[in-house]
C-alpha cells in the first residue's frame, strides 16, 4: 500500500515519493521496536539488527532521492 501511495506522490515530486516510500521501512522498524505483544512476528532474529536495517534502508532511500538530479 505504501508503494502505491509513494507512486501517487511521485507525480507531484520525485523526492516526495521517495520520502513517502522511506516511511514504509521506517514504520516497520518502529513496529519492531514495540513492546512484547506486538513484536512476536520476528521471534527468530535480533531486534536491534531489524531496527537498524529498516532505518538504514529508509535513510538510503531518502539520500538517493536527493542525490539523483531532477530531469524536468
Amino acid at each position: 500500500m505504501g508503494i502505491f501511495i509513494a507512486g501517487a506522490c511521485t507525480v507531484v515530486d520525485f523526492r516526495l515519493g521517495a520520502i513517502v516510500l522511506a516511511v514504509v521501512p521506517a514504520g516497520l522498524a518502529m513496529m519492531r521496536a514495540m513492546p512484547e505483544p506486538w513484536d512476536e512476528v520476528w521471534t527468530n532474529r535480533s531486534k536491534s539488527v531489524d531496527i537498524a536495517t529498516g532505518l538504514i534502508f529508509a535513510l538510503v532511500l531518502v539520500a538517493l532521492a536527493f542525490v539523483v538530479p531532477e530531469t524536468r
